[in-house]
């Protein structure tokens, strides 16, 4: 009885060991777009030419949303300086990821930073 017992034990954690290891691969997909759409922001935000000629340094946190037709909705933002930080609002806005197979209405959230070298 005893041993029937072990093996049912020992049965139910196998079980939930797979459980888990197969929800765990359903959420990379998710992390994969994510990573995709960090990328076409990285590629598409570009260091505002009036920034550079004011010598405008910082960074900006944005929290967006992707509607369904791809656009990027701006929900909040937080920067140390308010000029970066509209330009920025107004390069996102302007970005369209209708070829990302990212979830909308999901928050995510991007830092952007401006550096001048040299």
């Amino acid at each position: 009885m005893k041993a029937i017992n072990l093996i049912r034990g020992i049965f139910i954690i196998l079980m939930v060991i797979c459980i888990s290891g197969i929800s765990s691969y359903a959420i990379k997909p998710a992390v994969a777009s994510a990573i995709h759409l960090q990328k076409v922001i990285k590629e598409n935000v570009r260091y505002p030419e009036q920034a550079v000629k004011k010598c405008c340094t910082g960074s900006v946190d944005v929290i967006f949303t992707l509607d369904e037709e791809g656009k990027i909705k701006v929900e909040k933002t937080f920067a140390e300086n308010a000029e970066i930080e509209q330009m920025v609002k107004e390069q996102l806005s302007a970005i369209c990821c209708k070829g990302i197979d990212a979830p909308f209405n999901q928050h995510y959230k991007v830092r952007i930073t401006f550096k001048l070298v040299g």
